[in-house]
């Protein structure tokens, strides 16, 4: 080949190649941030790509080297170092290495900064596992705080991840808000610059409980523009968010705060509440007409269906007035002689033996909407199977709303929400405090007259409420503060009253739960 020749194929290849970088630059050109002295660029195709589907940790000028490092020391192997770390983490879990535990998932961290579940154990390793090692409250609230930190750089790394955001919403919440240490927790994370001066957070906002909602509240927003929650039920964690204000509320008056600043606050849970209950909610039932969607719910449209069936009915039942009566009477002559003496028989006085017939003969008598328009005749009959159709849908739903109701104890919060605004309730709690601190001080009179007038006021609640008297969770609030004011009596030798104001609720609780509101005998004695 002639020199020429070997220069003519050297010029061909360096344009080829310069020609080449075009497309190359356009493809791999990496996305840079903006600074004063530039407005940013998004980078090529290839950088826009990794951002769009979320598989780039950094840009230029935000890189990790030591994750880069370890990416490029497991030369392509990553799985397999990840999978070697997590058997060793697994090992260090058994045996409560919390130490070892926490540095082998930092490394995972650096291999795997994409995969979750990494940072949420770490986090939780810090903030419970870790923290509760130390004896002085102050050391366990800093390493509950290195959790959250922890956890809070995971959201950097995956900023599309909704159940990393929901993670610290439950973390400050739940963790600061609910332990053992949750008075000097809280107290210590409302004076913490260093973590809100971060979010420029007025000392107003820093309550535990309004942080971990405007977490959750980060998490929802991300969820409604289409990125799903992964591991969480819609129904559990759309109600969070709400929760976290009723908590806030709670929270305001077991630090003795009451008043319009507490009214406000619980009037704020109930709207919470009330947008929750609007939401559309999937539940795991399929729709009769396409199998692969849920039926959506609204938790507050039960009474909505409810009515509506009801409507309908009457509707079916005026086509042939006394149609259903007489199915039931067709079915009820039908039954054995012993079915309709157990189904004539008072509940309270049926014998094991009858209740089993007389479920059977319930079952036996019940009439369907269907059962009703299929024996309608003529032109009526089109629009009686019409209804019942109709009428089966609104009741199921309005069932399904029920159960779903039933899991996050709807009506309970709902109606909590609702009757601690009112003025006795708000004068309830507040007389109670009073009680409360005048007790822990040794101030036995003035305990006894607050816990008195605090009780009245409770009972204005009750006649109001009649319900909440066998509610658990009020119950039991209400039996302890009736176990200190029997203390307290005997202390100075007052009788216990024979009628006394709060009977039903002592009679409800150990009616349905055997509780008891005797205080101990060593109690008695002091």
């Amino acid at each position: 080949m002639s020199s020429r020749s070997t220069f003519q194929h050297k010029i061909i290849y360096l344009a080829a190649i310069a020609f080449l970088l075009i497309p190359l630059f356009w493809l791999s050109q990496p996305a840079t941030i903006a600074t004063k002295e530039s407005p940013g660029s998004p980078g090529g195709k290839l950088s826009r790509l990794r951002d769009d589907y979320n598989l780039s940790q950094a840009q230029i000028g935000e890189i990790d080297p030591t994750s880069v490092t370890v990416k490029l020391a497991t030369l392509g192997l990553r799985g397999i170092a990840a999978n070697i770390l997590w058997e060793k983490a697994n090992g260090y879990k058994m045996k409560k290495d919390w130490t070892n535990f926490g540095a082998t998932l930092n490394q995972i961290t650096k291999v795997q900064p994409n995969f979750i579940n990494v940072w949420s154990n770490q986090a939780w390793n810090l903030s419970y596992n870790i923290s509760v090692e130390f004896d002085d409250y102050r050391e366990r609230y800093r390493w509950v705080m290195k959790g959250i930190d922890f956890l809070e750089e995971g959201t950097k790394y995956n900023e599309r991840q909704p159940r990393l955001l929901w993670d610290m919403g439950w973390m400050i919440s739940q963790k600061i808000g609910k332990a053992d240490e949750k008075k000097q927790f809280r107290k210590l994370f409302k004076e913490d610059d260093d973590y809100h001066d971060r979010f420029n957070r007025p000392t107003a906002l820093r309550d535990n409980w309004l942080v971990g909602k405007w977490w959750y509240e980060k998490a929802i927003e991300m969820v409604n523009i289409g990125t799903s929650m992964m591991g969480k039920s819609p129904l559990i964690y759309r109600s969070s968010a709400p929760m976290c204000q009723m908590s806030y509320a709670e929270g305001l008056e077991t630090d003795g705060t009451f008043g319009e600043v507490a009214k406000a606050a619980w009037n704020e849970a109930a709207k919470y509440w009330q947008r929750y209950a609007s939401e559309d909610i999937p539940t795991s039932y399929r729709r009769e007409d396409r199998l692969d969607e849920p039926v959506m719910i609204r938790l507050g449209d039960k009474e909505l269906e409810e009515e509506t069936a009801r409507d309908l009915l009457a509707q079916l039942d005026v086509l042939q007035p006394g149609l259903r009566e007489k199915i039931v009477a067709e079915k009820r002559a039908a039954l054995t002689d012993s079915q309709r003496d157990a189904l004539d028989t008072p509940p309270e006085k049926r014998t094991g033996k009858q209740f089993q017939l007389a479920s059977e003969a319930e079952g036996a008598i019940a009439v369907t909407h269907n059962e009703v328009a299929r024996r309608i005749t003529g032109p009526k009959r089109k629009k009686a199977l019409e209804l019942a159709k109709k009428i089966a849908k609104h009741e199921q739903l309005a069932t399904y709303i029920s159960r779903y109701r039933n899991i996050v104890n709807f009506d309970y919060w709902k109606k909590r929400a609702e009757i601690e605004q009112a003025p006795e309730m708000l004068n309830a709690r507040k007389l109670i405090f009073q009680g409360d601190r005048a007790f822990s001080e040794g101030s036995l009179i003035a305990a006894r007259d607050a816990y008195r007038d605090g009780m009245a006021e409770w009972r204005k609640v009750l006649d109001a409420n009649p319900e909440l008297a066998s509610d658990q969770t009020l119950g039991e609030y209400l039996l302890e503060v009736i176990k200190r004011y029997r203390r307290i009596l005997s202390q100075l030798d007052d009788p216990f009253p024979e009628k006394f104001i709060l009977q039903d609720v002592i009679d409800a609780q150990r009616e349905q739960y055997g509780a008891s509101s005797q205080p101990e005998q060593n109690q008695e004695k002091e």
